[in-house]
């Protein structure tokens, strides 16, 4: 019977254990320049070819001015300190809704990341709000949310269901 009790908590430990590895998900085990070419990947694939020409994918794995992705980020309303790994694809002009972002937060900034996202978001339903009908539509339809792995994606553009879909499946993977 004492026998019996300690294989069953034994067992019962080692039951938690597994489940706090496997809650941690799949990005936490992922290198940074390794997700940022995974986060690059998806969103490229779930692109139609003229997106991926006109708004190529940044990442932390490329070679950046510092001012220039000072104003990505500023743009965003994050900084360079808020994020571990990063895609990024922004129109910087104002003449079209779009921006594909996956960013993984540093270690307790993900409010600031996904608030800096919402901010964006608000910020260009203001701008399109009296002109560009069709770029106010694709604005206030962008979806901001926080995957399973602690991503956070931000996807504002033409079919953005389909691409953020595509995404998200392909993270997933």
């Amino acid at each position: 019977m004492k026998t019996t009790r300690i294989l069953s908590l034994l067992t019962a430990a080692a039951l938690c254990l597994s489940l706090a590895a496997c809650a941690g998900g799949k990005t936490a085990a992922k290198d940074p320049a390794e997700l940022a070419d995974a986060y690059a990947q998806a969103i490229t694939a779930a692109r139609d070819q003229e997106s991926n020409d006109v708004h190529p994918v940044m990442t932390n794995g490329d070679d950046i001015a510092p001012e220039e992705l000072e104003m990505y980020f500023s743009v965003l309303g994050i900084a360079p300190e808020d994020v571990s790994a990063y895609g990024l694809s922004l129109s910087l002009m104002n003449v079209q809704a779009y921006a594909v972002a996956a960013i993984l937060p540093a270690q307790g900034r993900e409010d600031a990341v996904k608030d800096g996202l919402e901010g964006y978001v608000e910020n260009q339903k203001n701008s399109f709000a009296n002109y560009l009908e069709d770029q106010y539509a694709i604005a206030s339809s962008a979806k901001v949310e926080t995957l399973e792995d602690g991503t956070v994606l931000l996807v504002m553009c033409q079919d953005q269901d389909a691409v953020a879909d595509s995404i998200k499946a392909a993270l997933a993977g």
